[in-house]
Protein backbone atom coordinates (compact mmCIF):
# COMPACT_ATOMS: atom_id res chain seq x y z
CA UNK A 1 0.00 0.00 0.00
CA UNK A 2 1.29 3.65 -0.65
CA UNK A 3 2.65 5.00 1.94
CA UNK A 4 0.66 8.24 2.16
CA UNK A 5 -2.33 5.54 2.34
CA UNK A 6 -1.26 4.32 5.49
CA UNK A 7 -0.94 8.04 6.86
CA UNK A 8 -4.66 8.30 6.01
CA UNK A 9 -5.58 5.16 7.39
CA UNK A 10 -4.27 6.16 10.91
CA UNK A 11 -6.10 9.00 10.71
CA UNK A 12 -9.03 7.78 9.69
CA UNK A 13 -9.68 4.37 11.42
CA UNK A 14 -11.08 5.39 14.80
CA UNK A 15 -13.68 8.09 13.24
CA UNK A 16 -14.76 7.05 9.86
CA UNK A 17 -18.34 5.52 9.23
CA UNK A 18 -16.68 2.46 7.15
CA UNK A 19 -14.47 1.62 9.88
CA UNK A 20 -16.74 2.07 12.94
CA UNK A 21 -19.72 -0.07 11.39
CA UNK A 22 -17.84 -2.36 10.61
CA UNK A 23 -16.12 -3.09 14.57
CA UNK A 24 -19.87 -3.44 15.13
CA UNK A 25 -20.36 -6.35 13.09
CA UNK A 26 -17.23 -7.66 14.18
CA UNK A 27 -17.87 -7.26 18.13
CA UNK A 28 -21.19 -9.04 17.08
CA UNK A 29 -19.99 -12.03 15.72
CA UNK A 30 -17.23 -12.28 18.19
CA UNK A 31 -19.62 -11.84 21.26
CA UNK A 32 -21.80 -14.82 19.43
CA UNK A 33 -19.78 -16.96 18.35
CA UNK A 34 -16.13 -16.94 19.99
CA UNK A 35 -16.34 -15.34 23.50
CA UNK A 36 -13.74 -17.22 24.82
CA UNK A 37 -10.90 -17.40 21.66
CA UNK A 38 -11.76 -13.17 21.39
CA UNK A 39 -9.98 -13.26 25.24
CA UNK A 40 -7.38 -15.59 24.46
CA UNK A 41 -4.32 -15.53 22.44
CA UNK A 42 -5.24 -13.12 19.37
CA UNK A 43 -2.93 -12.39 16.23
CA UNK A 44 -3.88 -9.77 13.77
CA UNK A 45 -2.55 -10.69 10.70
CA UNK A 46 -1.49 -7.53 8.39
CA UNK A 47 -2.48 -5.33 11.18
CA UNK A 48 -1.65 -2.10 9.49
CA UNK A 49 -1.71 1.17 11.46
CA UNK A 50 -3.42 -0.70 14.34
CA UNK A 51 -6.47 0.89 14.53
CA UNK A 52 -8.40 -2.52 14.81
CA UNK A 53 -5.42 -3.92 16.76
CA UNK A 54 -6.07 -1.21 19.58
CA UNK A 55 -9.88 -1.69 19.64
CA UNK A 56 -10.03 -5.45 19.41
CA UNK A 57 -7.39 -5.02 23.19
CA UNK A 58 -8.89 -2.64 24.36
CA UNK A 59 -12.53 -4.06 23.90
CA UNK A 60 -11.52 -7.57 25.07
CA UNK A 61 -8.53 -7.58 27.20
CA UNK A 62 -6.78 -10.70 25.24
CA UNK A 63 -4.33 -12.73 27.01
CA UNK A 64 -1.97 -11.86 24.07
CA UNK A 65 -2.23 -9.28 21.33
CA UNK A 66 0.32 -9.82 18.62
CA UNK A 67 0.52 -7.56 15.20
CA UNK A 68 2.16 -8.31 12.01
CA UNK A 69 2.64 -6.63 9.02
CA UNK A 70 4.81 -6.38 5.76
CA UNK A 71 5.36 -2.23 6.53
CA UNK A 72 7.68 -0.55 9.00
CA UNK A 73 6.03 2.52 8.54
CA UNK A 74 2.64 1.14 9.43
CA UNK A 75 4.14 -0.71 12.24
CA UNK A 76 5.51 2.37 13.64
CA UNK A 77 2.19 3.89 14.07
CA UNK A 78 0.87 0.59 15.75
CA UNK A 79 3.79 1.38 17.67
CA UNK A 80 2.39 4.84 18.61
CA UNK A 81 -0.95 3.36 20.10
CA UNK A 82 0.97 1.37 22.27
CA UNK A 83 0.72 -1.75 21.11
CA UNK A 84 4.25 -3.50 22.18
CA UNK A 85 3.97 -7.31 20.47
CA UNK A 86 4.72 -6.69 16.80
CA UNK A 87 6.51 -8.30 13.82
CA UNK A 88 7.50 -7.56 10.43
CA UNK A 89 6.83 -9.94 7.90
CA UNK A 90 4.49 -11.67 5.45
CA UNK A 91 1.12 -13.52 6.36
CA UNK A 92 1.87 -16.62 4.36
CA UNK A 93 5.25 -16.73 6.31
CA UNK A 94 3.90 -16.59 10.19
CA UNK A 95 6.91 -16.96 12.58
CA UNK A 96 4.74 -18.57 15.59
CA UNK A 97 4.86 -22.40 15.86
CA UNK A 98 1.81 -24.47 15.46
CA UNK A 99 -1.76 -23.93 17.31
CA UNK A 100 -0.28 -20.70 18.86
CA UNK A 101 -3.17 -18.67 18.44
CA UNK A 102 -6.85 -18.78 19.72
CA UNK A 103 -8.42 -16.14 17.63
CA UNK A 104 -6.40 -14.71 13.79
CA UNK A 105 -7.72 -11.64 12.24
CA UNK A 106 -7.13 -10.83 8.61
CA UNK A 107 -8.93 -8.06 8.07
CA UNK A 108 -8.94 -6.68 4.28
CA UNK A 109 -5.39 -7.98 3.87
CA UNK A 110 -5.46 -11.09 1.97
CA UNK A 111 -6.52 -8.80 -1.21
CA UNK A 112 -3.02 -6.49 -1.36
CA UNK A 113 -0.82 -6.80 -4.22
CA UNK A 114 1.86 -8.10 -1.39
CA UNK A 115 -0.05 -11.11 -1.17
CA UNK A 116 1.28 -13.59 -3.31
CA UNK A 117 -0.57 -16.71 -2.16
CA UNK A 118 -4.32 -15.90 -0.82
CA UNK A 119 -4.61 -19.71 -0.19
CA UNK A 120 -1.16 -20.10 1.44
CA UNK A 121 -1.81 -17.58 3.86
CA UNK A 122 -5.14 -18.98 5.08
CA UNK A 123 -3.40 -22.08 5.57
CA UNK A 124 -0.16 -19.87 7.57
CA UNK A 125 -3.26 -19.23 9.68
CA UNK A 126 -5.22 -21.96 9.88
CA UNK A 127 -1.00 -23.79 11.08
CA UNK A 128 -0.91 -21.21 13.95
CA UNK A 129 -4.63 -21.41 15.34
CA UNK A 130 -5.46 -23.45 17.67
CA UNK A 131 -7.81 -26.59 17.36
CA UNK A 132 -11.23 -25.10 17.59
CA UNK A 133 -9.77 -21.88 17.22
CA UNK A 134 -11.62 -18.77 14.86
CA UNK A 135 -10.39 -16.59 11.86
CA UNK A 136 -12.05 -13.41 11.31
CA UNK A 137 -11.82 -12.57 7.62
CA UNK A 138 -12.65 -9.53 5.84
CA UNK A 139 -12.19 -8.53 2.13
CA UNK A 140 -13.08 -6.64 -0.33
CA UNK A 141 -15.99 -7.71 -2.41
CA UNK A 142 -17.45 -7.68 -6.26
CA UNK A 143 -14.99 -7.08 -9.07
CA UNK A 144 -17.60 -4.19 -11.10
CA UNK A 145 -16.83 -2.43 -7.15
CA UNK A 146 -13.26 -1.81 -8.40
CA UNK A 147 -11.57 1.82 -9.14
CA UNK A 148 -9.30 4.09 -8.29
CA UNK A 149 -9.75 3.51 -4.11
CA UNK A 150 -8.08 -0.49 -5.30
CA UNK A 151 -5.21 1.30 -7.47
CA UNK A 152 -4.44 3.60 -4.52
CA UNK A 153 -4.11 0.86 -1.66
CA UNK A 154 -2.60 -1.22 -4.03
CA UNK A 155 -5.45 -3.71 -4.24
CA UNK A 156 -4.84 -7.38 -6.46
CA UNK A 157 -8.16 -8.56 -6.46
CA UNK A 158 -12.02 -8.74 -5.04
CA UNK A 159 -14.26 -11.45 -3.66
CA UNK A 160 -17.42 -13.58 -4.44
CA UNK A 161 -18.76 -15.41 -1.29
CA UNK A 162 -18.57 -18.55 -2.81
CA UNK A 163 -14.65 -18.14 -3.90
CA UNK A 164 -14.37 -17.53 -0.05
CA UNK A 165 -16.20 -20.31 0.76
CA UNK A 166 -14.07 -22.43 -1.29
CA UNK A 167 -10.93 -20.93 -0.26
CA UNK A 168 -11.71 -21.44 3.34
CA UNK A 169 -12.81 -25.28 2.64
CA UNK A 170 -9.32 -25.78 0.82
CA UNK A 171 -7.43 -23.85 3.50
CA UNK A 172 -9.23 -26.28 6.44
CA UNK A 173 -12.02 -23.92 7.58
CA UNK A 174 -15.16 -24.65 8.85
CA UNK A 175 -17.56 -21.55 8.01
CA UNK A 176 -19.44 -20.60 10.66
CA UNK A 177 -20.73 -16.77 9.07
CA UNK A 178 -20.10 -15.44 5.90
CA UNK A 179 -21.93 -12.48 4.96
CA UNK A 180 -21.76 -9.38 2.76
CA UNK A 181 -21.56 -5.89 4.28
CA UNK A 182 -22.30 -2.31 3.12
CA UNK A 183 -25.66 -3.43 1.33
CA UNK A 184 -27.72 -0.55 1.44
CA UNK A 185 -25.00 2.05 0.01
CA UNK A 186 -23.89 -0.61 -2.76
CA UNK A 187 -25.72 1.20 -5.37
CA UNK A 188 -23.90 4.41 -4.72
CA UNK A 189 -20.62 2.86 -4.21
CA UNK A 190 -21.02 1.29 -7.35
CA UNK A 191 -21.98 4.07 -9.27
CA UNK A 192 -18.40 6.09 -7.95
CA UNK A 193 -16.36 3.60 -8.75
CA UNK A 194 -17.42 3.49 -12.03
CA UNK A 195 -17.16 7.03 -12.44
CA UNK A 196 -13.68 7.10 -10.64
CA UNK A 197 -12.66 4.38 -13.89
CA UNK A 198 -13.08 7.42 -16.19
CA UNK A 199 -9.64 8.61 -15.87
CA UNK A 200 -6.14 6.19 -15.83
CA UNK A 201 -4.75 8.88 -13.25
CA UNK A 202 -0.94 7.86 -11.78
CA UNK A 203 -1.99 10.00 -8.61
CA UNK A 204 -4.98 7.94 -7.16
CA UNK A 205 -5.86 8.29 -3.73
CA UNK A 206 -8.34 5.87 -1.52
CA UNK A 207 -11.93 6.74 -0.93
CA UNK A 208 -11.29 7.75 2.26
CA UNK A 209 -12.19 10.95 3.26
CA UNK A 210 -14.21 12.31 6.07
CA UNK A 211 -17.69 13.56 5.38
CA UNK A 212 -19.32 16.48 7.96
CA UNK A 213 -19.65 14.84 11.37
CA UNK A 214 -23.56 14.69 10.88
CA UNK A 215 -23.16 12.59 7.71
CA UNK A 216 -20.23 10.12 9.36
CA UNK A 217 -22.64 9.50 12.25
CA UNK A 218 -25.61 8.92 10.21
CA UNK A 219 -23.75 6.37 7.92
CA UNK A 220 -22.14 4.55 11.23
CA UNK A 221 -25.68 3.73 12.51
CA UNK A 222 -26.74 2.79 9.18
CA UNK A 223 -24.19 0.17 9.31
CA UNK A 224 -24.54 -0.95 12.97
CA UNK A 225 -28.59 -1.33 11.58
CA UNK A 226 -26.92 -3.19 8.47
CA UNK A 227 -24.44 -5.39 11.41
CA UNK A 228 -27.64 -6.45 13.30
CA UNK A 229 -29.32 -8.16 10.58
CA UNK A 230 -25.78 -9.23 8.63
CA UNK A 231 -24.50 -11.07 11.95
CA UNK A 232 -27.91 -13.18 12.24
CA UNK A 233 -29.48 -13.42 8.67
CA UNK A 234 -26.71 -12.39 6.12
CA UNK A 235 -26.89 -9.93 3.46
CA UNK A 236 -27.20 -11.09 -0.33
CA UNK A 237 -25.16 -8.19 -1.66
CA UNK A 238 -22.29 -5.87 -0.31
CA UNK A 239 -18.89 -3.83 -0.92
CA UNK A 240 -17.18 -6.54 1.25
CA UNK A 241 -17.59 -9.75 2.91
CA UNK A 242 -17.15 -10.77 6.06
CA UNK A 243 -16.27 -14.34 7.16
CA UNK A 244 -15.77 -16.34 10.97
CA UNK A 245 -14.30 -19.61 10.20
CA UNK A 246 -13.48 -21.94 12.99
CA UNK A 247 -10.45 -24.86 12.75
CA UNK A 248 -11.78 -28.03 13.56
Amino acid sequence: MRKREYETLYEMEDIHWWYLGHRRLYASLLDRFAPRAVRGRVLDAGCGTGGFTQWLRDRYRPERMVGIDVSETALRRCGERGLTELLCCPVEYIPFPDASFDLVLSLNVLYHREVGDDLEALREMNRVLAPGGYLLLNLPALSFLRGSHDEAVEGARRYRAREVRELLARAGYEPVKITYFVFTLLPAIAAYRVWSRRDALDDVASDLWLPPAAVNRSLELLLALESYVAARLGLPLGSTITTLARKP
